[in-house]
């Protein structure tokens, strides 16, 4: 009893690290367009988060922009001039910018989830987000479910944004993107 009451104060007053599992952690985007949107996975390859009182003090997320794949394009020559055009300079400009960050700024809770506020950079600029996640944790696991929508135009990415090219009718693809994840970190046991 003794020792059960020492794990639960630790966990309590100490920070635990969780490591991101890449492997086990899921990030789908959902970009839209006036006849209709497209999708895929894009990868992490790496992360952190810090939970103390069970709740987020720290966080940071490297995604891997190599690694921006489609699924809903079936032809293989029309998918792969999709990723290829995502990966250009017209969208992400993965040959200069090959990885993109997200960093845990602060939390607020409510009975059914977290909403956090992040910092998130694409192509090496910076923005403020917020979206709501649902946080499960077990003794060593921690898993944090969500949705966040990003203004692509806030990273410069123009690219037939009718905010920019107002002339451009109904060819336009919208400023919004979606990321739908799933993401799964394991309780660093030494630290």
């Amino acid at each position: 009893m003794h020792k059960l009451f020492i794990a639960i104060l630790f966990t309590l007053v100490f920070p635990n690290t969780y490591t991101v599992v890449t492997d086990s952690s899921i990030v789908e985007w959902i970009g839209n367009k006036v006849s209709g949107s497209h999708n895929g996975y894009i990868n992490l390859s790496s992360g952190q988060v810090i939970l103390k009182d069970k709740k987020i003090e720290k966080s940071e997320l490297f995604i891997d922009m190599k690694t921006i794949t489609n699924i809903d394009i079936t032809n293989e020559g029309s998918r792969n001039y999709l990723v290829n055009h995502l990966k250009s300079d017209d969208f992400f400009d993965v040959e200069n910018f090959p990885n993109s960050h997200i960093s845990f700024i602060q939390s607020a809770e409510d009975s059914t989830s977290t909403l956090l506020t992040c910092d998130i950079t694409i192509k090496g600029i910076t923005n403020r987000i917020k979206f709501p996640v649902k946080i499960i944790l077990t003794d060593d696991v921690a898993i944090a479910t969500g949705t966040a929508t990003i203004d692509r135009t806030k990273h410069n990415i123009k690219y037939k944004s009718k905010t920019f090219f107002k002339e451009i009718g109904d060819r336009f693809i919208y400023d919004n993107f979606t990321l739908n994840f799933s993401i799964y970190a394991k309780l660093d046991k030494g630290k």
